[in-house]
């Protein structure tokens, strides 16, 4: 084990000399400089592992200082601790973390315990292993500890963004304070202020997610509500103004602005590669926040809505053939086993209690694969179940099916792509991604004889010569291609979702369903797809009502993401899901919705119209002991 070596830009003596020897006692080296231009000459010299940084020095300040030093030095690898006295407000805080991507922030006075937390041994690594290994390695331990947690955390610099849910929670369950800035390769930057582990804040590039519709759409106000608030004459927000002329509860503005958070927590969800900079920092926790509880809806809703079933089969691939493992706290009354996904699968929680596999549980004939790989995602992703290290069969019949079905998955693929579904294009060397075939194979036969010998070392000498085949440069230019095909195939896709949508306005749901199948093939990452399916579904099924059609529906609906539910079409699908399912309340209720968002949308006022007849049919056919109670006055005291 190294030590770290450490570079302190302090002009206050008294405090870098304090700091240089605690620092010595424990073993590090220790570099003090006074000023830029002091630190300049010495980081010429010397290779530093963390730069601890006053924000206020003379000349250039100390986060100008940072920029400048990263711009001008992109190679070299280092952390950055901001120190300061008089920036102490959270906003000042966050911005300058953001700028700097500083690894934390220390506000003087400060504790040595805060700086011996930062600073810690450096581990000395052979190869560098690739990120989604370095995250998901977590599945193989049955307890981690919060230590781990927070280290593998800081370990991870770039990810898909896909795997945001995992960070998420991993930093809600460490109690972590702090801001986790998000660079997007488009170049767009997100920040999201957490505090013991709640999100306090979410602060995204967002333009389209405001409170007001937000609180049209949650049924908390009207249209002529918004109107009033907004020709009052005060300076107040949209929310206080509406609390303050008694056109809402502020309890129903918490919740609205919770929502809100959730809403841009799922616009950072997608296909794109980020990079990760958390900054340890005092948070202040306020209201409203996002607490584990909250979270938990939340991470449920994200990975049935915005994680693809494809990108799930790539990265649950290694691990195929291992025994999912349950840990001690999944048991049938633990919230988890209560969310939609888990419902889905009947019997799930047995057949993990039996040690089975996802080859296993693929073959359940009952099973939506779709609706199984998100939901062992969301009981991995909240430490339920993990993945036994090693990949073991009972017998050789067991493990040659196993072998076959893998050959047949990669069959046809060009080698980028055939590495890609096996999740071996994400290392950076041709050995660390060899070291995990036997990861994907399982031991080699010991018997030559053994049937499953001949396909286990077909299938080993094609991935090796994969592997060898794609060097760096080749990598990068395959996947380029890839990518151009992919956004072409997202232009064709996008033009059958428009002719479908026009489709379904003239209630040719047969034909606008089959334009919808053919544009989920092409592009997975359509959006409103699940919105346009479940409503050209509903429509062929109006008459039927088939339950089995009904329950394929519902995945559809629970596979809209909160981003795509705040226009007019959400409620309005909804409300035909209600109508087919004979809920009219609801369904009046949506289509209220539907056309407070749009009211000029002719679809919604024909089903409204349709529903407000069919629930004065029923009224008609109802009872006095089976109406409803203002019904029951009207009937009783109307004009004779």
């Amino acid at each position: 084990m190294s030590k770290n070596k450490i570079l302190i830009l302090e002009d206050d003596k008294t405090l870098s000399q304090s700091l240089q020897e605690a620092l010595e006692k424990r073993g590090f080296e220790v570099i003090p400089a006074a000023n830029a231009e002091e630190a300049n000459a010495l980081l010429n010299e010397h290779k530093v592992d963390y730069i601890f940084v006053d924000c206020l020095l003379p000349g250039m300040s100390g986060d100008e200082f940072v920029i400048k030093l990263k711009k001008d030095k992109p190679d070299r690898k280092f952390k950055v601790i901001l120190m300061s006295g008089i920036y102490t407000d959270k906003s000042t805080i966050q911005d300058m973390l953001k700028r700097t991507q500083a690894s934390a922030f220390l506000k003087k006075p400060f504790d040595l315990d805060q700086v011996f937390n930062i600073v810690k041994e450096k581990e000395d690594n052979a190869k560098k292993e690739s990120p989604r290994k370095m995250l998901y390695q977590i599945f193989s331990k049955d307890m981690v500890s919060t230590r781990e947690k927070r280290k593998l955390i800081e370990s991870i610099e770039e990810i898909s963004a896909y795997d945001l849910p995992f960070i998420y929670s991993l930093l809600t369950e460490t109690k972590s304070s702090g801001y986790l800035n998000i660079y997007f390769n488009d170049g767009s930057v997100s920040g999201i202020a957490f505090s013991n582990g709640c999100i306090v804040a979410v602060d995204v590039e967002d333009k389209s997610t405001y409170i007001g519709e937000l609180l049209i759409q949650s049924g908390y106000v009207s249209p002529t509500d918004i109107q009033k608030a907004l020709q009052s004459k005060n300076n107040q927000r949209l929310g206080q103004r509406l609390i303050s002329s008694n056109l809402m509860s502020p309890h129903a503005l918490d919740l609205t602005m919770i929502e809100q958070m959730n809403v841009r927590l799922s616009k950072t969800i997608s296909e794109k590669t980020v990079k990760l900079n958390f900054s340890a920092s005092e948070v202040e926790l306020t209201q409203p926040n996002i607490d584990s509880e909250l979270l938990l809806n939340y991470l449920h809703d994200w990975i049935a809505s915005k994680l693809p079933t494809n990108w799930l089969k790539n990265l649950y691939m290694m691990w195929a053939g291992h025994q999912i493992i349950p840990n001690a706290h999944l048991k049938p009354d633990h919230p988890c086993m209560q969310m939609s996904l888990i419902q889905s699968l009947d019997g799930l929680l047995d057949k993990l209690a039996k040690k089975t596999t996802l080859s296993e549980l693929l073959g359940v004939p009952d099973y939506n694969q779709a609706a199984l790989y998100k939901a062992l995602h969301f009981l991995v992703t909240k430490g339920l179940i993990y993945f036994s290290r090693n990949i073991s069969f009972d017998n050789v019949d067991e493990h040659f099916d196993y072998l076959t079905k893998l050959k047949a998955q990669i069959e046809n693929k060009s080698d980028y792509e055939m590495l890609e579904a096996l999740g071996l294009t994400q290392y950076n060397d041709a050995e660390s991604a060899a070291s995990e075939i036997e990861t994907l194979l399982g031991q080699e036969p010991m018997k030559k004889e053994a049937k499953n010998f001949g396909v286990w070392y077909e299938l080993y000498n094609k991935i090796s010569t994969a592997i060898n085949s794609l060097n760096p440069e080749a990598k990068i230019q395959l996947k380029k291609a890839i990518e151009k095909n992919e956004a072409e195939n997202r232009i064709k896709a996008n033009q059958l979702l428009d002719e479908s949508k026009k489709e379904l306005m003239l209630s040719q749901f047969q034909s606008a369903l089959v334009k919808l199948k053919e544009a989920g093939k092409l592009s997975g990452t359509l959006f409103q797809y699940n919105i346009y399916i479940a409503w050209a579904r509903l429509g062929m099924n109006m008459q039927k009502k088939d339950k089995n059609v009904i329950k394929e529906i519902e995945f559809d609906l629970m596979q809209i993401p909160a981003d795509e539910r705040y226009d007019y079409l959400y409620p309005y699908v909804m409300g035909l899901y209600y109508k087919a399912t004979n809920d009219y309340l609801n369904a009046k209720k949506s289509f209220d919705k539907a056309l407070a968002m749009d009211n000029t949308f002719l679809a919604a006022k024909r089903e409204l119209s349709l529903i407000e007849q069919m629930m004065k049919k029923t009224r008609k056919n109802d009872n006095l002991f089976t109406m409803d109670l203002k019904d029951v006055v009207t009937v009783l005291f109307k004009k004779k």
